[in-house]
Formats: structure tokens, sequence, C-alpha cells
């Protein structure tokens, strides 16, 4: 079959949305079926592709100037060429609006996978939430052909309220906007069960939704090299890892300040990735007098992740009540290491035969767990071997057959309606 995939980030971006994109697009290659990336064109940058169609775009400068694809009538028409069986986007905004005109047009089927837990951004990114809300409740129900969207609340009651409830308030039409989306669809995917969950009683999602995990390529995990890691271990040290993007609400700075409270020097911090955060966490690094201890690798190919994570002897992940599935965790366990984190809604490759939940969120608490781990060598060895166990279950072979199935009930389910 053919497939369009809509993304309003994809490569060189790294980051879990992504690369789940770009695994599935292999993955669902490889069973045969050809596939179709729509994404914003990227200023100096190649795909080497020619199933990536790029889509005129400009920078945002509201949110770190990322390109993000221009939208007007008579878009979708550009598309028609491709006689698509069905579309899939990957975003609820900008190209998954494309995405919607072009299954209307070329009447097939649409399912929309809900990756983000956009409402938690509020705190740190209040501009950009607030924009981005206020847009779709006005644009949403003009480009869905829906009723209004609006907050459940008179004028009046708004000017009454304190700033945690205006976020109270936000929160919940964020959610009704998401899911007002996805009723828009013949099917809703959602990585976890628990971003499910908010999306019908939050949101009011009515169409059927589906738990979908990410999935990765565990071989490239497996068969990576520690060799070919782009920084030096010393024998005898030990590797903290967390690989995600460096930004207040993945809270690497909680790891940060669980380092003091490690008292084995021979353990090292390596946080993987670029971002708006870098900054404030070097300056904290050096306020702790941590430079010799904590390592930036700055942004890395996803083969240098890869080895990075096989070098490492330990991940952790510091985020709390923002991601729905990070694909981080997926690579950590097909690398074979054990998890630590805070965040008690995550479940998905999360059991106790690979992971451990702190009892609380702050650095003290990372430290406590992390100091047990890496000094019981019997314990880090069955956690190594779980996470290998477990990280089976997500590969993307596997997980690409089983979205092969939806499509094709979807498909033959409009065929029916139309004899």
């Amino acid at each position: 079959m053919r497939i369009g995939l809509f993304i309003d980030d994809y490569l060189p971006s790294v980051h879990g949305v992504a690369t789940s994109t770009a695994t599935y697009k292999q993955a669902l290659e490889d069973l045969g079926h050809e596939v179709f990336v729509v994404a914003p064109k990227v200023e100096d940058y190649d795909d080497y592709d020619d199933h990536v169609i790029r889509m005129p775009s400009s920078k945002n400068y509201v949110f770190e100037k990322r390109e993000m694809a221009y939208i007007y009538p008579g878009l979708a028409k550009r598309l028609d060429e491709y006689d698509f069986d069905v579309v899939h986007s990957q975003t609820q905004f900008y190209l998954g609006v494309l995405a919607h005109s072009v299954a209307k047009r070329q009447n097939i089927p649409h399912v929309t996978t809900i990756h983000t837990l956009y409402t938690e951004l509020i705190d740190d990114y209040p501009f950009m939430v607030t924009a981005g809300l206020i847009a779709a409740t006005v644009a949403f129900p003009v480009v869905l052909r829906t009723k209004p969207i609006m907050p459940k609340m008179s004028r009046e009651q708004i000017r009454e309220l304190d700033r945690s409830k205006i976020k109270d308030m936000l929160s919940r039409q964020g959610w009704r906007l998401t899911a007002a989306f996805a009723n828009k669809c013949d099917a809703c995917l959602s990585p976890s069960k628990h971003l499910a969950k908010i999306l019908v009683d939050e949101g009011g999602l009515t169409t059927p939704y589906y738990i979908f995990p990410n999935s990765i390529d565990t071989k490239k995990y497996r068969h990576a090299r520690a060799i070919d890691s782009p920084i030096a271990k010393k024998r005898g040290e030990k590797f903290i890892i967390c690989v995600a993007r460096l930004s207040p609400e993945k809270r690497q700075m909680a790891l940060v300040e669980a380092m003091p409270h490690i008292a084995d020097e021979t353990i090292k911090l390596v946080l993987v990735g670029g971002g708006p955060y870098e900054r404030e966490l070097r300056d904290r690094v050096a306020e702790l007098g941590l430079e010799d201890r904590v390592i930036f690798t700055g942004m890395c190919s996803s083969a240098q992740v890869a080895s990075l994570l096989k070098q490492a002897d330990v991940f952790a992940l510091a985020s709390y009540h923002f991601d729905n599935q990070p694909m981080t965790f997926l690579e950590a366990a097909a690398a074979g290491l054990p998890i630590v984190y805070c965040d008690e809604r995550l479940t998905e490759a999360l059991t106790p035969k690979n992971s451990i939940l702190t009892g609380g969120i702050e650095g003290e608490d990372f430290a406590r767990v992390l100091t047990d781990i890496l000094s019981d060598r019997e314990k880090l060895k069955r956690l190594s071997a779980g996470a290998l166990r477990v990280a089976k279950a997500f590969d993307s072979e596997t997980m690409a057959k089983k979205l092969v199935g939806l499509y094709q009930r979807l498909i033959d389910a409009r065929r029916e309606l139309e004899e």
C-alpha cells in the first residue's frame, strides 16, 4: 500500500517523534510498502530520499527557530499525484491539518498519533503554548468544520481566575482541541495508556483509539559498539547517561544536582543532546564544581547515540508528568541498560525487570537509587538482562505489522461503505 506520514518536525531534527516516524518508515518499507514522509523543507539539508516530500516553510521564531510548513488553500491538491491509500499524521497542527485535507480529497482513511502532552509545556513556554491554543481555538472549527471549541467558562469567570486556575483552564482547552482533531480521524493512536485516558476523560475523545507504543530497530542497539563512542571512558569509570533535549521540561538539572550526593567519583553523568537549557546546566555544573563529573556531548547522530548507550552503565530520565512514551527508554532497553525514572505515570518499556522508580523527583532521590544500582554488580547485571528481554516487545518489525493490519482494516471498512 501507499502510505503518507505527515510530521511537523522531521529529520535532521533528532527527537522522539522524528525518530519514531523514521523508524516506522523503514520498517514499513522493509515489509514491502511504499512510504512517503511529508515534512517542512529544511534549509541546507538534503534528504537523499525521494520519498520525503518537503513542503514550503519558514522559521518559527516562537519555538527555537524550527522550520514550520506553510498551510494554504490548494496545497492538498498538490499531493493528489501520490494517490495514497492511507495518511497518518504524527501531529495535530500544521501538517496534521494538511493530512486531514488530503484524506478528505482522496477519500482515504486518516490515522493520527498523539505523541506529546502538549499542555505540560505551559510553564516552560507560556507564550508559545497560549498562542498555539488561541490559534487552534480559532482555526480548528474552520478547517475541521466542527462547532466552536471554547473554554467552558464565562468571560467574568475567566477574569477572576488566578494563575494556577488559568493554567488548568488552558490545559483542559488543549486536550479538548487535541481530541477534536482526533475525532475527525478514522483512528487515534496513543503510545501509552495514560495518555489515552486523558484524551477520553479530559478531551472527550470518541473516535476509536488504540495503544501503539513507539518502536525501534532493536538490532541497531544490540549490535552497537562502545568503542565507537565519541567520548572516552577510563578503566573503572561508570557512566549514567541521559539522552534528551536539554530543556526545562526534561529536568536534567535534577540529575546534575544528584551528582554531589553520589560519593563515588568514578561515577560520571553523560548528557546527550542540545537545547535551550544548556547554558543554565553548564552554569550549575560549574557552581557545584562538577566539571570533571558531568560530560556534555552536544547533538549526536543516531549511530553515536547507540554507541554512547552501549558504553554507559545505567540510563536516567528526570522528566516529570511531561513525557508520553520516551523513545529513549526503548533505546536504553535495547542497549541493555537499566532505567531510573521518577514519573509514576510512565509504564511502557518499564517493568521491575529493567527499571526502578525513584521515591521522589529531586536530585537526592535519584542519587540514592543510582548509588544503590551502581554499587551492586549483581543487581546491575540482572536489570541489564531484563532490559534486553523487555525491548523485544517493541521491535519495529513487530509493531509495523500491527500498524499495517490497522491500516488495512480501515481501508476495507471504507470500501465496504462505498459499495
